[in-house]
């Protein structure tokens, strides 16, 4: 026979619903939107994932469903990976921005002079140039500007990813015209050649009427 629920206060404060009943999932979450199997349990993590209770974002980090995804939030979740002044790039910073499938690796650069990212399970690390006006702080990390992504892609992806990224970013409002005009002002670059070879592959915005 079950047993009338009680209330307790968990270690984050927040006021949870207990039972003796066998253990279901509607359990205890942190105070953050973003849950990882810590902040729960490795047991009751699955079980949440397979009752619908969380979303998975990436790997080991989920939304509760009511949550509505941002690009915020999809930055944050890839905190763990990017040290201070470094910033998210190429198809990572694409996934923070638009969403989608997130990438299998996270494309991390720092700029050019700071000591690059030790090599970490999921995560490259490069140095580059990187002006502020080429960042956008989202969630408390920084992520390259979706003009420069483009550039990056173009420059530093085959052209099987590279093109296709940079078409969603165009269909999300990303002025190729521009994308173009930096291309043409990066001489001496890494990768700026290949860029150029792309940029007649990519579609002609139409004139203004």
């Amino acid at each position: 026979m079950p047993v009338a629920p009680r209330h307790a206060r968990g270690p984050t404060g927040i006021l949870l619903r207990v039972t003796l009943d066998p253990p279901r999932t509607a359990t205890r979450l942190p105070p953050t939107p973003l849950v990882r199997p810590g902040d729960v349990g490795r047991a009751a993590w699955h079980l949440l994932l397979r009752d619908g209770h969380l979303v998975r974002l990436r790997d080991d980090v989920a939304v509760p469903a009511r949550v509505r995804v941002t690009p915020a939030l999809r930055a944050a979740a890839l905190a763990p990976l990017v040290p201070s002044r470094c910033a998210v790039a190429r198809a990572a910073a694409v996934w923070v921005h638009l969403g989608g499938p997130p990438p299998e690796r996270v494309d991390v650069v720092a700029p050019s002079g700071r000591r690059v990212p030790d090599p970490a399970p999921g995560r490259a690390a490069a140095a580059t140039a990187l002006p502020d006006a080429d960042v956008v702080l989202l969630g408390g990390v920084r992520v390259t500007t979706p003009r420069r992504t483009a550039v990056d892609l173009l420059s530093l992806d085959p052209p099987e990813r590279a093109l296709p990224l940079v078409a969603r970013l165009r269909a999300a409002g990303l002025d190729l015209a521009r994308v173009r005009a930096d291309v043409a002002t990066a001489a001496g670059r890494r990768g700026v050649r290949a860029a150029a070879a792309l940029l007649p592959r990519l579609p002609r915005d139409a004139p203004p009427r």
